[in-house]
């Protein structure tokens, strides 16, 4: 086992942000029946079974404000720090920091101990501009939590949800949640399963995203029904596997439906030759815009309402890493957010990996963005291969 896990801390070091290589010859088993076998396990839509989402008996909560004035051990007039009241701390990292998350390492290990337990919860954290690098967790079974949580129904929702192998402080997370922050006034959610992901077997991973997905559409169906947040108003972000479950999300929450997902390059090996029931599709929001930059991790076949190609979608310049394509499908959708010049794609065909593009309509169509405006096609876009990415228009 610590052989493993020094082989991962190396791999993590090198690569950052990147991803593992995959297995490229592994073959589809007979996912049918075992797609079917499965979802007969999952729990009904508006059910929350032990486990997903429950408390322990005992918990903060329980205490009164009484016993912990009490236990006050700061002197009179002492400011408040704010990791006291942090739930999920997104600040950017230093030192060994910067290269390893020791809560994520600690994760790992954890899915490499066969008789550990695995928690099948996401966590939902949410960010506002009261509070930028502090997210405060959103639990419908505490009411008390949910009071001070700043969650405010008036304002857009963005619902971010990560891949395989995210880090807990990794920069899917935290560039995408600054770039919406710094644009405006959002709830900014952050859907937290890397208990499940930190997982070096990527295809026992891929298992679980109808669990996840269960779970993500359970939590936006609360948020409208209990505290009133439009559909409407809600975006889902997802990237690779997080892609993946905001489709699955999508699918359960029928016959409602978000206003947008984005999926940032969705999870191509599992999902490539799965129907479009069992992988993100158009039909799971009322607009899905698809950006696709990895033929190893990705896909090559149109997956959104509309789907972006940028720089052709195989592998992006500039990258000489496995895995930095992957990343850079968030980097370009962050960057796109607050970019004055924008990602512009023109409208395109492809036939047997040729491409054909309307140059009458070049660069028309904007990739990313916010708020999202609704198109279809598929679109080739051109971008620098250094940050800034967008080039605008010519």
């Amino acid at each position: 086992m610590w052989t493993q896990l020094f082989a991962i801390l190396l791999m993590l070091a090198q690569y950052a942000q990147g991803k593992p290589s995959l297995r490229q010859n592994d073959v589809e088993g007979d996912y049918d029946t075992e797609m079917n076998a499965f979802m007969d396990k999952l729990p009904a839509e508006d059910e929350v079974p032990d486990g997903f989402g429950s408390r322990s008996s005992f918990s903060e909560e329980t205490e009164s404000d009484d016993i912990l004035a009490s236990l006050d051990d700061e002197y009179e007039g002492a400011k408040h720090c704010e990791w006291n009241t942090c739930d999920k701390d997104l600040r950017e990292s230093r030192g060994i920091g910067s290269f390893l998350d020791l809560s994520f390492i600690k994760k790992i290990a954890g899915n490499l101990n066969p008789f550990g337990s695995h928690k099948l919860r996401m966590q939902f954290y949410l960010f506002k501009r009261e509070f930028t690098e502090c997210g405060r967790e959103l639990d419908f079974g505490s009411e008390k939590k949910w009071r001070h949580s700043g969650f405010n129904a008036s304002l857009p929702t963005r619902l971010m949800i990560h891949g395989w192998m995210s880090q807990s402080r990794g920069s899917f997370n935290r560039d995408v949640k600054n770039a919406y922050l710094k644009r405006g006034e959002y709830n900014v959610i952050v859907a937290d399963w890397s208990a499940s992901s930190a997982n070096v077997n990527y295809f026992s991973v891929v298992k679980l995203i109808e669990v996840f997905g269960a779970q993500l559409a359970q939590f936006a169906r609360s948020l409208n029904r209990r505290y009133g947040a439009s559909f409407d108003s809600m975006y889902l972000i997802g990237h690779s596997l997080g892609a993946q479950i905001a489709g699955s999300a999508g699918k359960r929450l029928k016959p409602d439906q978000v206003n947008t997902i984005f999926a940032l390059d969705p999870a191509g090996p599992k999902f490539r030759h799965r129907s479009a029931e069992f992988r993100i599709d158009p039909t799971d929001a009322k607009y899905v815009e698809s950006m696709h930059t990895s033929a190893t991790f990705g896909f090559r076949r149109p997956t959104g309402s509309a789907t972006f190609y940028p720089n052709h979608g195989a592998i992006q310049p500039s990258c000489y890493y496995l895995g930095c394509s992957h990343i850079r499908s968030y980097a370009m959708f962050a960057e796109s957010i607050n970019s004055p010049k924008g990602f512009w794609g023109t409208p395109c065909s492809r036939d047997n990996g040729r491409w054909q593009c309307d140059q009458s309509q070049r660069q028309t169509v904007q990739m990313g963005g916010e708020p999202a405006f609704h198109k279809s096609g598929i679109f080739y876009v051109k971008t620098s291969a250094n940050d800034p990415f967008a080039l605008g228009r010519d």
